[in-house]
């Protein structure tokens, strides 16, 4: 057991390690706007409800609707990606009642992720992120699971 936990400890530490090298690789000014290619210089028409587009999430939105499927030695977690988000997501999780640590680093626009090798008598908690910025990582609130 304490081999795993050694391992569980490498694993995230390196996950940390990756996510704070990545969230220093777009540290610059961001983009200006493409130009919109109207030559009059019109604003563009508003998007309504009959467009289909959701309307972009404001900036630092959490991922929302956080949800789980408990097949015991593995857990499916499933989430929304925040409109108008670019950043990529960071999941964490962790024993009931213990601190998270985050143990996967996936791209941007992922919505779903399966954790394995989990103990199959165990509670476990999970939140999803998404980072913004450097600055700004919203999460997600927290979904657990309810083995006993």
């Amino acid at each position: 057991m304490l081999i795993v936990a050694a391992g569980v400890a490498v694993v995230l530490l390196g996950a940390a390690a990756v996510i704070a090298g990545v969230s220093r690789v777009d540290g610059g000014d961001p983009a200006p706007p493409a130009a919109s290619g109207d030559p009059s210089g019109a604003a563009p028409p508003a998007a309504t409800a009959t467009d289909g587009a959701a309307p972009p999430a404001s900036p630092g939105a959490a991922p929302t609707g956080l949800s789980l499927r408990d097949n015991r030695d593995s857990v499916t977690l499933r989430w929304t990606y925040p409109a108008g988000a670019e950043g990529p997501v960071i999941v964490s999780g962790g024993r009931n009642g213990q601190p998270q640590n985050p143990f996967a680093d996936l791209p941007a626009g992922s919505d779903s992720f399966v954790v394995y090798g989990l103990n199959r008598s165990l509670d476990y908690c999970f939140t999803v992120a998404v980072a913004w910025s450097t600055d700004t990582v919203a999460r997600s609130d927290e979904v657990c699971t309810e083995r006993r």
